[in-house]
């Protein structure tokens, strides 16, 4: 079975909802509920002979009814209502939205204001500064005088020569014994 989207059948009960009173069927009045109650609107989806499928208020002879919706209208005077309740709460969300935006407003204000008064300040002490600095006497600098003797330059020596190594005494080896590494034996 082919269900229908829920925007189709939101458009159709809306459709039921404001289709002209002579589209609508009679309302069954009640003594109690003739004055202060709409009628109730029955939105049916039928399947039609040949398949295709609608959705109606009049139910069509000869026509399969797959589902059926009950739908009541909404009271003018409760519409009215709402909608006066819902456009005061707008108006004071609205005004209390202006009034953070123009507090909003007054900080930056008083930021920038407070901002400019600083870098004022600074650009003054500055100039009290450079003031300052211009009638100023040029600073004077004193070097003691000392008597400048010239050094005679630092003096070399070469090296002390090292006297020859000399060889030491001649030791026979003993016999069997073996030399060291490194000596020349003579044979």
């Amino acid at each position: 079975m082919r269900v229908p989207s829920l925007p189709i059948v939101a458009s159709l009960m809306a459709l039921a909802l404001h289709a002209p009173a002579s589209a609508q069927p009679a309302p069954i009045a009640t003594p109690a509920s003739a004055a202060s109650a709409p009628a109730a609107r029955e939105i049916v989806q039928q399947r039609l002979p040949d398949g295709r499928v609608i959705f109606t208020d009049r139910p069509q002879p000869g026509a399969k009814t797959e589902r059926r919706w009950t739908t009541t209208p909404e009271d003018p005077a409760e519409a009215d209502a709402r909608r006066a309740a819902a456009q005061r709460e707008s108006a004071a969300v609205s005004e209390r939205i202006g009034r953070q935006i123009e507090q909003q407003r007054e900080r930056d204000q008083e930021v920038e204001l407070a901002r400019a008064k600083a870098a004022q300040a600074e650009a003054e002490r500055e100039a009290a500064r450079a003031r300052a600095e211009a009638e100023a006497p040029p600073p004077v600098v004193v070097i003691p005088h000392r008597p400048v003797r010239p050094r005679p330059p630092p003096t070399v020596r070469p090296p002390e020569p090292r006297p020859p190594e000399r060889p030491g005494p001649k030791v026979p080896p003993r016999p069997g014994a073996t030399p060291p590494p490194g000596t020349l034996v003579d044979h």
